[in-house]
C-alpha cells in the first residue's frame, strides 16, 4: 500500500466522525477518560521485507473522550524472519562496503543465515463508534504509536547489522473494525488495521475481547 493511501485513509478515519456527528470540540474532553476494562487481542500481521506471522496484545479501554469516540492504548508484539531476498540485499551491501576498502580481500558470496526482525507496539488509538440501530457497532480509528524494532541472527548479533536493524520509531495506525458486545461486561472486538512505520509497515487482521468494569454509567 502507497504511502500516500495510509495518509488518505487516516485523514479520512479522522474527518469522518465530525462530519457524521457535526460535534464541536467543546463535546471532547479528556477528563472523562478514566480505566474501564482490559482485554486481548492476537491476529496475523503481513510486515514489508519480513515474512507473515502472529501479533499478540494486550490493550485498554479508557472510556470515551467526547460522543462515539473511544480510546484505547495497547501493548501488541510479534516476532518474525526477514525474506530471504531482504537477507542477500543486506550481504551484498556488506560486499559492496568491503569492495569499496583499497586493500581489502573481500569474500564472492557471505551467508547472513537466518536474521529475525521483531517489534514491540505501544499505541494509543481513538475508535469512533457509528450507531447502527443493531447490536453490531462499526467503528473507524487512527491512532500514534511507538515501535521498539530489534533483529538478532547467529551471524549478525554484535555486528553493525544487528545495529541497524535496532531502533526506536514512531509509527501512525489506521484503524477499522467490528464492536460486539457479549452482555454487559464482554465485548469482542474483529479489527483490521495498517501500521505505517520507517522501517517496516505491516498490515494486520485480527480478533480480540475486553472486559469491562460494572459502571453506572455509559456513552
Amino acid at each position: 500500500m502507497k504511502s500516500w493511501s495510509v495518509a488518505a485513509l487516516l485523514s479520512l478515519a479522522l474527518a469522518l466522525p465530525g462530519a457524521v456527528s457535526a460535534q464541536t470540540l467543546a463535546d471532547y474532553d479528556y477528563e472523562n477518560l478514566a480505566f474501564r476494562g482490559i482485554g486481548v487481542d492476537f491476529g496475523a500481521v503481513w510486515p514489508a521485507q519480513v515474512e507473515p506471522t502472529l501479533s499478540f496484545g494486550v490493550r485498554a479501554d479508557m472510556g470515551y473522550v467526547g460522543p462515539h469516540v473511544r480510546i484505547s492504548p495497547a501493548i501488541r508484539f510479534w516476532s518474525s524472519s526477514l525474506r530471504v531476498e531482504e537477507v542477500e540485499r543486506l550481504a551484498d551491501q556488506i560486499l559492496l562496503i568491503c569492495e569499496k576498502q583499497a586493500a581489502a580481500s573481500c569474500p564472492s558470496s557471505l551467508d547472513l543465515g537466518e536474521v529475525d526482525r521483531s517489534d514491540l507496539e505501544l499505541s494509543v488509538d481513538a475508535h469512533y463508534l457509528f450507531n447502527t440501530g443493531y447490536t453490531i457497532s462499526p467503528y473507524l480509528g487512527g491512532g500514534l504509536g511507538l515501535h521498539l524494532l530489534n533483529g538478532q541472527g547467529e551471524f549478525i548479533n554484535g555486528t553493525f547489522v544487528e545495529d541497524l536493524l535496532d531502533t526506536i520509531v514512531p509509527g501512525v495506525n489506521a484503524i477499522a473494525g467490528l464492536n460486539i458486545p457479549l452482555g454487559e461486561s464482554l465485548q469482542i472486538l474483529a479489527e483490521a488495521r495498517y501500521v505505517l512505520v520507517s522501517d517496516v509497515r505491516f498490515g494486520y487482521l485480527g480478533v480480540g475481547g475486553v472486559w469491562n468494569l460494572p459502571t453506572n454509567s455509559g456513552q
